[in-house]
């Protein structure tokens, strides 16, 4: 099993507006970073800023939730990954390696900038986001800008002159402004909940219970702090491949061969690729989870629309109908794939981290403070796994207590399994179907309670 790390947990993916970051109070290269960051003039055509792929009010990442990827400065030109957030990256310490397999820190998804200022520099010379010829063409717009004389107020006089040093120097200033508390809030409800300031519902409680227990989610996303800060990180800034299968809306498999010469073929070989080591193919950094629910879609292509499809994944990766990892090398086997969560239980886990995204606002009164009103509902779920063999879980819920039947029909309508004939409570309820006597097809299951009837398919894949 992977080392386990102690890190700063809490989290909050920040939804900050420009003009909640401008209130913060910041030094003079702090300043001079956050004018770099948002200058959108310092891209080839201009219109690109860094702020362009991480925004605040997407929780420093892309704002845009239907591209998987990120769009460059030429039109059509897009990365090969989706952007993670920059709010939290501060705290991952330099890249290193600490024995025993395991790498940790370091920036971007494979681990190629060593430090925050290293990773800075990369998006600007990148012909597949701001697309700057060189450095000097960078330090000339810089030079041209209404801050020129900040920059020089920072660095000192004729600082642009220089250009390989005032290139250093502007990455030092938006790393500066990275590093800040204006993009490092600790300003979720989570944090307030931890400070006792606000009280977690009790779907968000069972969340965080969850989160770190059954779901196994603390083991890389530790809701504890330390060692890289004094409030949780909800990261253990490792390296992982979590199996996660190729994305076919990716539209950099259709960037012309100068980017992307393997096409459709290209894999994604992350921190392996990097290192050339077979032993690391396929591991990505494991993200933060402060400010997860504004900074979707997830994982490093996107693949996952929603918090609700990435927690699923990480319960049913091993059980349930999905594609192959797109490296199927080193992937976790430990930690995920088949946690054996309920719908309910999954859904707790995404309200709690949903806790995690920064610029809660307390409430006024005791009001805000009351536990949430639970309403349960006659429902009956779609079994997991589905295509199963050949054992899977059904599980529904009733709103009041009755005589209950839940019974398994062939394709024909015949009646092949009673596995509920009785009064049952009001509440959330479980059962396995056992079909190792059944030939493989597509069976029925219904469900009968008070006058409630509901019906769900599943299939039996020997």
């Amino acid at each position: 099993m992977k080392t386990v790390r102690i890190i700063v947990a809490a989290a909050a993916l920040l939804l900050v507006t420009a003009a909640f970051v401008s209130a913060q109070s910041l030094t003079p290269l702090e300043r001079l970073g956050k004018r770099l960051y948002f200058d959108t003039n310092l891209s080839k055509p201009s219109g690109q800023s860094c702020a362009s792929c991480h925004a605040p009010e997407a929780g420093f990442a892309d704002p845009d939730r239907f591209l998987p990827v990120s769009q460059g400065a030429i039109l059509w030109r897009v990365g090969n990954r989706n952007s993670p957030t920059s709010a939290y990256a501060a705290f991952s310490p330099v890249f290193h390696y600490e024995g025993d397999g395991l790498y940790v820190g370091g920036q971007f998804w494979d681990g190629r900038a060593a430090t925050l200022a290293d990773q800075a520099k990369g998006p600007f010379l990148n012909p597949l986001e701001m697309n700057n010829p060189d450095k000097a063409y960078v330090i000339n717009s810089i030079r041209a800008s209404r801050y020129a004389g900040l920059f020089e107020q920072v660095f000192g006089s004729g600082a642009l002159d220089d250009v390989e040093k005032a290139y250093d120097q502007t990455a030092e200033a938006i790393a500066a402004f990275e590093s800040s508390s204006q993009v490092n809030q600790f300003s979720s409800k989570f944090d307030y909940f931890l400070e006792g300031k606000a009280k977690l519902t009790k779907t968000e409680r069972n969340g965080l219970e969850l989160f770190n227990t059954k779901g196994k989610c603390a083991q890389c996303h530790p809701s504890t702090a330390g060692p890289y800060a004094d409030k949780p990180l909800f990261t253990d800034f490792t390296y992982d491949n979590l199996g996660v299968p190729k994305n076919p809306h990716n539209p950099f498999y259709l960037m012309p061969p100068e980017f992307n010469p393997d096409g459709r073929n290209w894999v994604d070989l992350g921190l392996g690729g990097v290192l050339a080591d077979a032993n690391e193919m396929g591991k990505m950094k494991v993200p933060t989870l402060r400010n997860i629910a504004v900074t979707g879609p997830y994982s490093h292509n996107g693949y996952f629309r929603t918090l609700k499809d990435i927690v699923h994944f990480y319960n049913t990766r091993d059980v349930a109908n999905w594609p192959a990892p797109e490296v199927p090398d080193n992937v976790n086997d430990t930690e995920m794939g088949n946690l054996g969560l309920t719908g309910k239980e999954e859904d707790a886990i995404v309200a709690f981290l949903k806790t995690l995204t920064d610029g809660y606002h307390l409430g006024k009164d005791a009001a805000e403070l009351e536990e949430e009103t639970v309403t349960l509902h006659h429902a009956l779920f779609q079994n997991v796994p589905n295509p199963f063999n050949p054992t899977t879980t059904i599980a529904f819920e009733l709103a009041e207590q009755g005589f209950t039947t839940l019974k398994v029909y062939d394709i024909l309508g015949r009646e092949v399994a009673t596995l509920v004939s009785g009064t049952l409570e009001a509440g959330n309820h479980a059962v396995t179907f056992d079909a190792s006597h059944l030939v493989s097809g597509v069976y029925v299951y219904r469900l009968e309670s008070n006058g409630f009837t509901a019906v769900q398919k599943m299939v039996l894949a020997k």
